[in-house]
């Protein structure tokens, strides 16, 4: 597999759409809610121990084959107390 033919690829506009979803699949990991709820500690941070290395590693095939930054996202408006 030539890497360069794959970055040369989703860094063009054509792989926008899929880096774009690429990088979406990998910020789920990093949601809680994606969770199970498990009935112990211990296997909760099993689960959660799981997600976090699934991440890294995504994140660590991603970097290899494509670039991409870390911007900031956008406050989602129901995460905050302020009543209006």
């Amino acid at each position: 597999m030539n890497i360069e033919n794959v970055k040369t690829i989703l860094n063009s506009q054509a792989g926008q759409d899929l880096k774009d979803y690429l990088i979406s699949k990998l910020d789920e990991l990093k949601d809680i809610d994606n969770l199970k709820d498990l009935d112990t500690p211990t296997y909760m941070v099993i689960e959660i121990k799981a997600q976090k290395k699934a991440y890294r590693k995504l994140k660590e095939i991603f970097e290899e084959i494509t670039t991409f930054s870390e911007e900031p996202k956008k406050p989602d408006p129901r995460d905050s107390f302020k009543v209006e």
